[in-house]
């Protein structure tokens, strides 16, 4: 199909849109060599934008909900969201409704899967892998502190 005119351009987008949420970014972006103008394929994404049938919110709803389920901390998703071209401004707030102490020791555990206490270098590895994952130091620590406790 030729992406030679706005309806085309259109048809494509929502044919995308129908699958998954995108961002403008990424509808652009997976666009932009396939079109003969990009003053078109902009035009078309803010016009879809301006329908609602491209929303962030929607989209970094979704994708944080999905990623924090895979076991994501947030600076991770926080840095995926960036750089899908979703701002702080929609995503912080979506990010705090999550209890991401809470997800840290369960990734802990899941990883784990045993109730032998740890030693030194498996202590570290699991850091490194909570670290790995996006989880901040504080998390990190806290997780830490909580599975001791139920080894007690």
């Amino acid at each position: 199909m030729e992406l030679d005119n706005s309806k085309a351009i259109r048809i494509k987008i929502l044919d995308f849109l129908a699958r998954r949420e995108h961002t403008s970014k990424e509808l652009f972006s997976k666009l932009e060599r396939r079109v003969e103008s990009t003053d078109l394929l902009s035009d078309e994404i803010k016009k879809l934008k301006n329908e609602g049938l491209i929303n962030h919110e929607r989209y970094t709803e979704q994708y944080v909900h999905s990623r924090s389920k895979k076991g994501y901390g947030p600076l991770r998703i926080e840095q995926e969201l960036k750089q899908r071209g979703i701002d702080e401004t929609i995503s912080q707030p979506i990010m705090q409704n999550i209890d991401w102490n809470k997800l840290s020791l369960d990734v802990l555990k899941k990883k784990l899967n045993t109730d032998t206490l740890l030693d030194v270098n498996q202590e570290l590895k699991m850091k490194n892998f909570l670290n790995y994952r996006g989880f901040n130091f504080e998390q990190i620590k806290q997780a830490f502190l909580t599975y001791k406790e139920y080894q007690k």
